[in-house]
């Protein structure tokens, strides 16, 4: 099952669950390009013959975030369609009826956590820390990332978490229920895989209706509230082009 060539993803898979593998070592940032390669990864996640995607990273790190040296004079104009670009990208994959799974195995911060937070579910490496740390560098997180912070810890700890920049262990995120499970970092793949061959067990159409019924327990105003967001993240880095010169 292979769809490509790709440059920062790399696409495998595990009998019926789909594995994206975010490669751009050492760091697995998110260029603006992977957002194209995850727009033409979605008709592959959406396949009948694919019952759950794997979301992990190549090497010890799941995602630095984004790719901050991109942002130099790339927002001259308003040109942002990068930005607004994979803001449907992400919005399109947590609306995805199978399962979702984040194997966060190392650090997850900025652009790499938002992309967790859009998975169903997310595992973490018991040495892994995670945080959103925009706000160090004066922007704020651009893909869903307040939002999605918000529905899963609540406002008050997201507030405190974006505010602060907080770094936090794997043990503090499942505190938090910012993770489901911390899983041990020896073979913690592998544990992933059995945790997803659990879920599928209970049978495709009971676990999508499950997912179709979650998903409207959202907020209709999610929506409108990601979008406002990522307009946000661009007027801030518009009038901050000296920060990444």
């Amino acid at each position: 099952m292979q769809t490509g060539p790709h440059k920062y993803l790399e696409i495998s898979n595990e009998g019926k669950i789909l594995i994206i593998t975010l490669s751009n070592p050492p760091n697995n940032y998110l260029p603006g390009a992977i957002f194209s390669e995850f727009d033409s990864c979605l008709e592959l996640m959406e396949s009948p013959d694919v019952e759950a995607i794997v979301f992990t990273g190549k090497g010890k790190v799941f995602s630095k975030g984004a790719d901050i040296s991109e942002f130099k004079g790339n927002l001259k104009g308003g040109d942002h369609r990068a930005i607004l670009h994979g803001n449907e990208i992400i919005s399109s994959i947590s609306r995805l009826t199978k399962p979702v799974i984040a194997a966060i195995n190392g650090p997850c911060f900025g652009a790499g956590l938002e992309l967790a937070l859009a998975c169903h579910i997310r595992l973490c490496s018991e040495k892994a820390r995670l945080g959103l740390p925009e706000l160090s560098i004066g922007v704020i997180p651009g893909l869903g990332g307040i939002e999605r912070l918000i529905r899963v810890i609540g406002e008050t700890k997201a507030l405190e978490m974006i505010l602060l920049g907080d770094m936090i262990s794997a043990s503090r995120s499942l505190e938090l229920n910012l993770v489901n499970r911390v899983l041990p970092k020896k073979d913690f793949f592998l544990k992933v895989l059995v945790f997803v061959r659990t879920i599928l067990a209970a049978g495709t159409d009971s676990t999508e209706e499950i997912l179709r019924l979650f998903a409207l327990s959202r907020s209709e105003h999610e929506e409108r509230n990601i979008a406002e967001a990522a307009e946000g993240f661009v007027r801030l880095v518009s009038c901050k082009k000296s920060l990444f010169s």
